[in-house]
């Protein structure tokens, strides 16, 4: 007979593990650990998580999906693309890496130690990624929508060095010189692009202004 879950262990659970992988890590943290914490025996624990993994996940899904919202909300009321894009990269290059003692870095441990096969899904990831193209996309409309899902990859990518970074190098986070810089060179590259956009359909105006003014032999005969 199965057993009756019930929302208040699982909630024990989860509050158990938000503590030990703040205070010690994902690598240092076992299921055992957690379960001492939670008040519930280890076989108990996996009557609602099928392992560790799955119960940072739990935790982490609905914590960086918050970052995320928070920083929605405040771009809002920023309309000015290079303020846009430094709050972005402020948010995700130094903020979330060293938010709640560089949380974020339990995921980094987390990757490191496990396959597919464990139950890892690159899903969060995407979404993430998704919602950050969206948000530079916002800032940079003629940077094109493509550009903007590469850009987000690359900085999710920086995102990962500098959470790794924060547990690493006596918490060490993204300089503001360094993040304007990135700012400015995304906010001129744009520049650029709509510059080339502009010159291609003004060359194209003339071409078929051109062609649809051409007289046709017979005409010219």
């Amino acid at each position: 007979m199965a057993q009756t879950k019930k929302k208040e262990i699982r909630q024990a659970i989860l509050d158990a593990a938000y503590e030990m992988f703040a205070k010690r890590g994902y690598s240092d943290t076992n299921i055992a650990d957690i379960a001492r914490l939670a008040k519930v025996a280890p076989a108990n624990l996996y009557v609602y998580f099928r392992s560790k993994l799955e119960v940072l996940f739990s935790i982490y899904e609905p914590w960086l999906t918050k970052q995320f919202d928070d920083l929605e909300a405040s771009l809002r009321r920023i309309k000015e693309p290079r303020q846009r894009l430094r709050k972005i990269l402020a948010t995700v290059w130094r903020d979330i890496p060293s938010v709640d003692n560089g949380f974020a870095n339990n995921l980094m441990q987390a990757i490191a130690t496990t396959t597919v096969r464990e139950g890892y899904s690159p899903s969060l990831r995407l979404v993430i990624e998704e919602r950050l193209a969206k948000l530079i996309d916002d800032s940079l409309p003629n940077l094109g929508r493509p550009s903007s899902r590469e850009l987000a990859n690359v900085v999710l990518m920086a995102f990962d060095g500098y959470a790794l970074n924060f547990h690493l190098d006596g918490e060490t986070t993204c300089s503001i010189k360094r993040l304007t810089l990135f700012a400015d060179i995304l906010l001129s590259y744009a520049q650029t692009n709509e510059g080339r956009a502009r010159a291609i359909a003004v060359t194209d105006g003339k071409v078929e202004s051109r062609i649809g003014t051409r007289p046709s032999r017979r005409a010219a005969g």
